[in-house]
């Protein structure tokens, strides 16, 4: 019925080719897009057109007639048009080419209607870069501003917006025409569409009077009941999800008690309290004929992969074969080694598949596989490959989820039939992110850590203090204790880094570097320093991680190549320079990298006074006053957004036309408890459609 929304915006709007192109870079492909695509601010416009009433700095749109052009072929100088009309004169000045859409529209002694901000040069108003409006019906008083690209400028823009808008009020005109009151479901359907449409005209300030105040007003309620429109919207979908799966036929395992207290005897290990209730989660998920998709969240140290082989032992004794995707070789490397350790007093076989897996192991692991003599496969990447079969797959764990893509993780449960899933993270997931990102999961969370690990003690030092801090290094190295020596980047040519984000808004600044770092300490504790970074072939990478974790380095200095790495249980003390640079989450799991162990682990946050900001300052003591990740994964979501909490591209996690995470959470959790609830119509499904950012 309003299929409109879904057309190409080239289809239905006139424009030329290099404006449409222009469009797509912005993302905007669908009339939906192009009246969804959200303003960043507003401004008010005088419309007097009088040049006595005038001020510095004023947005005005007058009507002008062109006195003369001034056009200059060198980049150096400008080109100016000079305009006036019966008020006085105004100078239009382009420090770049007139775009040629404008430029061949405009002739001495023709009138215009430009806008733009008013200045004084040279004893003269002038507007630099004005718009020129050839439209009398995008004419305002009050005027969004738009993220814009090249080829693209604001009024053309917001001409485009206006005729999406207009098409859709067509199409509810037509539609109300043809749908009786008396017919509830499609009535329901009408009055959200003129709900709907009444929103994006006050969100594009479509008929609002120019008063900041209640534009404001209006803007904050606007957003927020589109925000509530497409989060309950997102809550369907992965409702329904979840609903499907649940139908899905899958596997039943039973529980091995027996086999599980013996290997928990070979480790020396009692479980914790959170890891008895994530197993005893998982293990009713196992006991059930319906596919498991279930996430488990848990903190560094928490002891998530203990679980999930607990988990995998009950698959192996039910006749099934389990498999962990893990992102690195030296990762699986780790897991491999473990679990060897706490099977080997048991009959379950555990193989290794990575890249380096010479091609005699790997067919011998392959025939193991298809025979169903392999109980347990870890492995990396290599596990995506098509020539990779089990004889049958029932139990997948896809540890560190957010390193994978989505299609990866899909084509690795793909390899059986409705295989039981268990996703595993260690960032912590705010609540609103894990709402939206996996809520056709259940969710599993692990928050103590075993009683033998101590809690992380986190200092904030100045920079200036560096050269105490490194001769300090002496008393840990007698002990035979390990250090991390975190950089920003390799070296300085590192420019793309070297960039701060715009929120701390400084620039052009020097950050420390591992090469330079590398030098220093090797002068002053000579054969004991390591270098690792993400310019090294991976060969290499492992080799200096393993150096370390032998001891035959003691101080490793890395970029955050170590941010998820092998265990070093001895490693007590991680110094993070330029610490100020960092988001929360990274240094979080930055931090993870010690206390691993028995011992007393410490993280020192070293950083430059004279640049850090406000922001960062936050940053900064919600470190050093909390050890919780999960505390700290809400305040990084406060702080920042939900943008980058895991990385959009890798986690698959969405993104929202109008909705703030940080800021929505109330909404969520209220379009969480109506999603529940919500029939299985048709435009239900629309609602769906029309806030998927795939469509």
């Amino acid at each position: 019925m309003y299929d409109v929304l879904f057309q190409n915006v080239q289809k239905l709007i006139p424009m030329k080719e290099s404006a449409a192109k222009a469009l797509k870079r912005l993302q905007i492909i669908t009339v939906r897009d192009l009246i969804f695509y959200k303003p960043t601010s507003y401004n008010i416009i005088d419309h007097s057109s009088d040049f006595t009433k005038i001020k510095y700095g004023m947005l005005i749109q007058a009507s002008v007639t062109i006195d003369d052009m001034v056009i200059n072929s060198s980049r150096r100088l400008p080109t100016k048009i000079y305009t006036s009309n019966n008020t006085g004169t105004l100078t239009l000045v382009f420090f770049n080419k007139i775009p040629p859409f404008i430029f061949s529209r405009l002739k001495v002694g023709g009138r215009y209607i430009v806008s733009g901000k008013i200045s004084f040069f040279d004893n003269a108003w002038q507007i630099t870069h004005p718009d020129f409006i050839f439209k009398k019906s995008i004419s305002t008083e009050v005027e969004p501003v738009y993220p814009l690209t090249y080829g693209l400028i604001n009024k053309q823009l917001y001409g485009y917006i206006r005729d999406g808008i207009n098409l859709l009020e067509r199409a509810i005109g037509v539609c109300k025409a043809a749908i009786s009151d008396h017919n509830n479901i499609f009535h329901s359907e009408k009055k959200y569409m003129q709900e709907l449409l009444r929103e994006v005209k006050a969100l594009h300030l479509i008929n609002i009077k120019p008063n900041h105040d209640l534009i404001q007003k209006s803007i904050a309620g606007t957003i927020e009941n589109l925000s509530a429109k497409e989060l309950f919207a997102n809550q369907v979908s992965l409702s329904r999800f979840r609903k499907k799966a649940k139908l899905s036929r899958g596997h039943s395992f039973s529980v091995s008690e027996n086999i599980q207290q013996e290997v928990l005897d070979q480790l020396s290990f009692v479980l914790t309290e959170g890891q008895r209730m994530a197993l005893s989660e998982i293990e009713s998920d196992q006991a059930s004929d319906h596919q498991m998709m279930r996430l488990l969240q848990g903190d560094v140290g928490s002891g998530k992969t203990l679980v999930a082989l607990l988990a995998m032992i009950n698959v192996a004794k039910n006749g099934h074969q389990s498999t962990i995707m893990v992102p690195t070789d030296l990762l699986s490397i780790q897991h491999f080694q473990f679990f060897q350790k706490a099977l080997s007093r048991t009959n379950i076989k555990v193989s290794l598949l990575t890249g380096k897996t010479t091609a005699k192991e790997r067919r011998i692991i392959k025939e193991g596989l298809l025979s169903g003599d392999i109980d347990i496969l870890i492995g990396t990447h290599a596990l995506f490959q098509e020539s990779v079969e089990f004889a049958k797959l029932g139990f997948v764990v896809i540890d560190e989820q957010h390193r994978f893509g989505v299609e990866q993780r899909s084509d690795l449960i793909a390899k059986s039939s409705h295989p039981d899933v268990l996703v595993m993270t260690a960032t912590p997931i705010p609540r609103s992110l894990t709402l939206t990102m996996f809520g056709d999961m259940s969710v599993s969370y692990i928050k103590t850590k075993p009683k033998s690990r101590k809690p992380i003690v986190t200092s904030v030092i100045s920079n200036s203090k560096k050269g105490q801090l490194i001769e300090s290094l002496e008393k840990k190295l007698s002990l035979g204790e390990k250090i991390y020596w975190v950089c920003p980047l390799i070296d300085q040519s590192d420019k793309i880094l070297k960039q701060e984000d715009s929120s701390d808004g400084v620039n052009n600044v020097k950050y420390a570097d591992v090469t330079e770092r590398y030098e220093e300490l090797n002068a002053f504790y000579p054969n004991d320093v390591g270098i690792l970074h993400g310019k090294m072939k991976q060969i290499a990478k492992d080799s200096i991680m393993q150096k370390f974790k032998d001891g035959e380095n003691k101080i490793l200095v890395a970029t955050t190549v170590v941010e998820v790495g092998i265990d070093v249980p001895d490693a007590t003390l991680i110094i993070i320079e330029n610490a100020e640079k960092f988001g929360l989450s990274q240094l979080h799991q930055l931090r993870g990298r010690v206390g691993r162990g028995e011992l007393q682990s410490h993280c020192m946050l070293v950083y430059e006074p004279k640049r850090i900001s406000a922001s960062a300052k936050k940053r900064l003591d919600v470190m050093r006053i909390s050890n919780d990740g999960f505390y700290i994964s809400e305040q990084d979501l406060l702080l920042r957004g939900g943008g980058e909490i895991l990385g959009t591209k890798q986690s698959g996690e969405p993104e929202f036309f109008f909705a703030d995470l940080g800021r929505d959470i109330n909404i969520l959790l209220k379009a969480n408890k109506f999603a529940t609830a919500a029939d299985d119509s048709s435009f239900i499904n629309f609602q769906t459609d029309l806030f998927s950012k795939s469509n």
